[in-house]
């Protein structure tokens, strides 16, 4: 019996037309997980910051005046309380910077040596663990925060063409290097350690209590108007930010202000990805159960025959659908791969961009759907079977 249903039930029909229908859904469960995929991906992103707050640095834009000193670019008093009034910030703080020169060099493993520009922040505004980012005057270790900016031009610019090795986040925590301030009140040696990274401002941070210490002791020179400020709002994209930022002659990074829009695209075509996916996989649905009616049709004498000579319609049904299932399972684990690779090719496309972590988790959701709905095509090409089936005996 096991070899003889296959037999009747198969060699009566081409296998070309079967395995288009499986190319098909092959190619349709991938297009469509993989849209699943990015979508979740994308999804977490955009609410990971819309639960963190999105942030904006501006700064005032620079022309000839302030080339040939003019003016500042500082914020005056008026410019700041008309900050703080706007209606779409929800709390500001400025960056202020060193006024005194400062330089880093490594003490050893990288022959390291760089003038630097520091700058303080409201810890508040920083995705660190606050406790670690504090100075006390007498302590030696000053912690510092660099922008993720800043490490990949190191890792990808300056590192490769000065024959240095590249470093990772956790590496780079590690190696100790001195942090060299100078100034008219002379100069003092300190032990730097990069406690942490950020994204939302390109900069090299060290806290308000060693900055506001080191400007009057060393620097002697009076606080100057902060020329950075750093806005929380609720969305970056709203078209009052630059309006406001036209009417000041403000500017500010570009590219943060084009993510959540950007976001907000990529899911819409995620979403029509989906859409597609769904598409050929209903068509190779459809092609599945033409292929069974007709290979039941053909078969029809001989599956009454062996009905007439005691064989359940069940038993001939189920034989039929091992093969199907068989067939399915092996499109399955090809999609399965297909998928993964997909998932690595977007996780690594996100942390380019500095929107994911660089370790990249499997896809169990994806997977997890596929599995659901092909066990569903399965479930349902077998019920149709049986009731084709018991129809014909």
């Amino acid at each position: 019996m096991n070899t003889l249903l296959p037999r009747i039930l198969w060699l009566r029909r081409s296998k070309w037309q079967f395995l288009l229908a499986g190319l098909a859904f092959l190619f349709g469960l991938i297009i469509m997980l993989t849209a699943l995929e990015a979508y979740l991906k994308v999804n977490k992103v955009l609410v990971s910051q819309k639960e963190k707050g999105e942030f904006l640095v501006l700064n005032k834009k620079i022309s000839l005046v302030n080339t040939l000193g003019l003016t500042t670019s500082g914020f005056t008093d008026e410019e700041t309380e008309s900050l703080k009034k706007a209606p779409f910030v929800k709390k500001m703080s400025f960056l202020r910077p060193n006024q005194f020169k400062a330089s880093v060099r490594a003490r050893r493993y990288l022959n390291f040596y760089s003038m630097v520009f520091f700058e303080s922040i409201d810890p508040s505004f920083l995705e660190i663990e606050k406790n670690d980012f504090t100075w006390k005057e007498g302590q030696n270790r000053v912690p510092i925060v660099v922008s993720q900016d800043f490490l990949n031009l190191y890792n990808f610019g300056f590192a490769l063409s000065q024959n240095l090795p590249q470093v990772s986040r956790e590496a780079i925590k590690m190696l100790p290097f001195d942090v060299v301030a100078q100034g008219p009140g002379g100069e003092q040696v300190f032990e730097g350690t990069i406690i942490g990274f950020t994204e939302r401002v390109s900069s090299v941070l060290v806290p308000e209590s060693f900055l506001d210490w080191a400007n009057r002791n060393i620097g002697k020179e009076r606080s100057k108007a902060p020329s950075r400020v750093i806005l929380q709002v609720n969305s970056v994209s709203d078209p009052a930010i630059q309006q406001f930022m036209d009417k000041h002659r403000l500017t500010a990074d570009q590219e943060r202000m084009k993510l959540g829009r950007s976001g907000r695209i990529l899911n819409t075509l995620m979403s029509f990805a989906a859409v597609l996916g769904i598409v050929f996989i209903s068509l190779a649905f459809i092609m599945f159960s033409m292929n069974f009616r007709l290979i039941l049709a053909e078969a029809a004498n001989d599956i009454r025959l062996l009905i007439e000579l005691g064989y359940r319609h069940t038993v001939i049904g189920a034989n039929l659908l091992v093969y199907f299932a068989g067939f399915l399972l092996v499109l399955f684990l090809f999609g399965v791969f297909g998928v993964w690779q997909a998932n690595q090719f977007i996780g690594q496309l996100l942390f380019n961009q500095g929107l994911a972590e660089e370790h990249q988790s499997f896809p169990f959701l994806s997977i997890g759907a596929g599995v659901i709905f092909t066990l569903g095509v399965v479930v349902f090409n077998g019920i149709m079977i049986l009731n084709q089936i018991r129809k014909l005996g």
